[in-house]
């Protein structure tokens, strides 16, 4: 049986705490590879959502977590393609 990919119920702010990222991700779209955590409601204007990430994590504060926007499949494709890049 293939598992399909998860798919995000709302839109809201989820944090990859591992790459790290945090993104606003459209109800309906996938979530890239990877753990994302639930941060804050799509309603949350970004830097509420980034100041919630950095009070959470305090890990992050000195390294910070770059900031996406991912509301269609296309974003997420863009996305996965950028961090393969990085990765090769």
């Amino acid at each position: 049986m293939v598992e399909m990919p998860e798919i995000a119920a709302e839109t809201a702010y989820f944090l990859n705490t591992t790459i790290p990222v945090l993104a606003l991700v459209g109800k309906g779209v996938r979530f890239p590879p990877g753990q994302w955590i639930r941060i804050a409601s799509g309603t949350v204007v970004p830097w509420q959502a980034e100041a919630l990430v950095q009070d959470l994590f305090p890990s992050l504060r000195a390294r910070g977590a770059s900031f996406r926007v991912l509301l269609t499949d296309f974003d997420v494709m863009e996305f996965e393609r950028e961090l393969s890049s990085h990765l090769a």
